[in-house]
């Protein structure tokens, strides 16, 4: 719904997802959460700003959403999918999702829509250097009888949201590394319960859930056989998604991640064979000037060794210190400014040796600021 240069998106529950007001844009998350993307004109990407609203701002924004809401529908005629946007109050409702839901930290970027089912919560390694998304959160996996309270919990919940939804993401951080007769048997039990007869809904149809994703780290399932990806595959797991973020196995090391860029490769190997979408996600501005040079080199060169085709997506992520992270507090190398980190994107994108999309893999700008369940 637009009147000018302002407009309002929400999904067919009323919940508001995006607005822009005064040429200004804002996302708002399921749990209430509500981003302002600044754009400048003329500048770059890495010059833009991303923040997240005060309380103070929050409500007066919502109060300008509500009230254009309620005029569009009076002046539509007060159609259905207005009147449940009209009278949805967006605190209850995020706290409602907050309560079915432990907080969504990440998702990567082409599945910001999918239907986010937390098999595990946290992450099994969580001992990255970078990475603090996790650090106050024990890794622990859902009993079958949690997960499916949760999943029947998350269905009424987006109700006819769902229309909205494409896919089905498996969180939290490695949910694709549980052991192979857990998964299969998740895997299984979901795909019969989402192809359960559902209320009549006009918008939603069952394709709209096809399909399972999750992350997958690159070292802890290298056991797996490829017979067993491929059972998974038939059971519905049809993309994964790879934090390899450097070809440098010295770049690696400072980001204590364990594996090789050997590893990585070997695991894509796999998953390509069995029939799996892959997105990789690399970081651009890791490792500091001293090692800029071969993480840049080393991370092409990888890259255009794995066998990606037009189903895949190579995902650039500029690196976002967290001055929490043992990466910063530690000094673990010299940090790049964003010009810096966009630069090494630039290299990283003119050293692959891909087609272009549609023939070659998405190739693709990742700004984990702009991240909002």
């Amino acid at each position: 719904m637009h009147r000018g240069p302002d407009m309002c998106a929400f999904d067919l529950a009323g919940r508001p997802v995006s607005w822009t007001r005064h040429g200004v844009i804002h996302r708002r998350g399921l749990d209430g959460t509500v981003l302002e993307l600044v754009r400048k004109p003329g500048r770059e990407a890495w010059e833009q700003g991303v923040r997240r609203l005060t309380p103070e701002e929050l409500a007066a924004c919502l109060g300008h959403v509500r009230s254009f809401l309620k005029e569009g529908w009076r002046l539509l005629g007060k159609p259905e999918p207005l009147r449940r946007a009209v009278e949805l109050d967006p605190n209850q409702d995020a706290a409602r999702f907050r309560s079915i839901w432990s907080p969504v930290m990440i998702l990567p970027p082409d599945q910001y829509r999918s239907l986010v089912l937390q098999l595990t919560e946290g992450c099994s390694y969580n001992l990255c250097s970078f990475c603090t998304f996790y650090k106050k959160r024990p890794y622990r996996v859902l009993s079958q009888e949690e997960f499916t309270r949760h999943v029947e919990e998350a269905l009424a919940f987006m109700g006819a949201g769902l229309a909205w939804r494409r896919g089905v993401f498996l969180a939290d951080a490695n949910a694709a590394s549980l052991p192979d007769s857990h998964l299969l048997a998740a895997l299984s039990w979901l795909h019969r319960r989402l192809e359960a007869p559902r209320p009549t809904d006009s918008f939603f149809q069952p394709e709209h859930l096809a399909g399972f994703s999750s992350f997958l780290d690159t070292f802890s399932t290298l056991r797996r056989s490829l017979q067993c990806w491929r059972e998974l595959a038939e059971r519905g797991l049809n993309s994964l998604h790879l934090g390899i973020e450097t070809g440098s196995d010295r770049v690696l090391r400072v980001l204590r991640k364990p594996g090789s860029a050997a590893q990585a490769e070997e695991l894509v190997g796999l998953l390509k064979a069995a029939g799996i979408r892959v997105g990789v996600i690399v970081m651009t501005g890791v490792g500091g000037p001293s090692l800029a040079e071969e993480h840049v080199e080393k991370t092409a060169d990888l890259l255009n060794r794995l066998p990606l085709d037009a189903g895949d997506r190579i995902s650039l992520s500029e690196f976002e210190p967290d001055p929490g992270s043992p990466y910063v507090l530690e000094e673990m190398a010299e940090l790049l400014d964003r010009r810096a980190c966009r630069e090494q994107s630039r290299a990283l994108r003119s050293r692959l040796r891909f087609p272009a999309h549609p023939q070659g893999p998405v190739v693709s700008h990742y700004d984990v600021r702009q991240f909002v369940y």
